[in-house]
């Protein structure tokens, strides 16, 4: 049972919890030097997809609202905002949760790359990746498919790299569903 006596969360339900996140993360990050096509697929998912998710969804938003350069804007105004929003209040929860990346944590982590930041908890990645699917969705973007599969593959390839736990990549998630619901509300206001 994980939570007993009625306490919100107890030390040990909290132990539980983090050898669950840790037990995922060495069994997908175990995976890595097996196989280059897999190494390759995974990397890219962690490094590179994030790109293509940008490009896809200005293309898409440009496929939409052309020629109306004021309707183009306002997706992409939206997903800034709310993407420099999102990425100021990870940065905030980092400073406060101080949870550093696996590597730092166990130096037999098997890394693809170096990350940038030291930072683990909430991913970055993964609130961007949300963010851009949902900004999609509350647009109504052609192709959304696309981008929800891009997504998951980028939260997949940062757990694949070494780079962040699994509830680093629900925490990116869930900060990208907060932002997609504020988004969501205002866009209902101004339209």
């Amino acid at each position: 049972m994980l939570f007993k006596n009625n306490d919100l969360c107890s030390v040990s339900d909290i132990k539980i919890f983090m050898d669950w996140n840790i037990n995922i993360f060495t069994k997908i990050n175990s995976l890595v030097g097996r196989n280059k096509w897999f190494d390759a697929f995974g990397r890219a998912g962690g490094e590179i997809i994030i790109v293509f998710s940008v490009a896809w969804f200005l293309i898409s938003t440009f496929l939409k609202f052309y020629p109306e350069k004021i309707a183009i804007f306002m997706p992409i105004a939206f997903l800034g905002l709310f993407w420099f929003l999102g990425l100021g209040i990870n940065q905030l929860i980092g400073l406060l949760v101080k949870e550093p990346r696996p590597q730092v944590m166990n130096r037999e982590i098997k890394l693809l790359f170096e990350p940038i930041s030291k930072k683990s908890f909430p991913s970055d990645h993964a609130l961007a990746a949300f963010l851009i699917f949902f900004m999609a969705l509350i647009f109504e973007l052609p192709f959304l498919g696309v981008l929800l599969v891009f997504a998951l593959w980028i939260c997949w390839g940062r757990i694949y790299c070494g780079v962040h736990y699994p509830l680093d990549i629900v925490g990116g998630f869930l900060m990208a569903g907060l932002m997609g619901v504020v988004a969501w509300y205002i866009y209902l206001l101004v339209f």
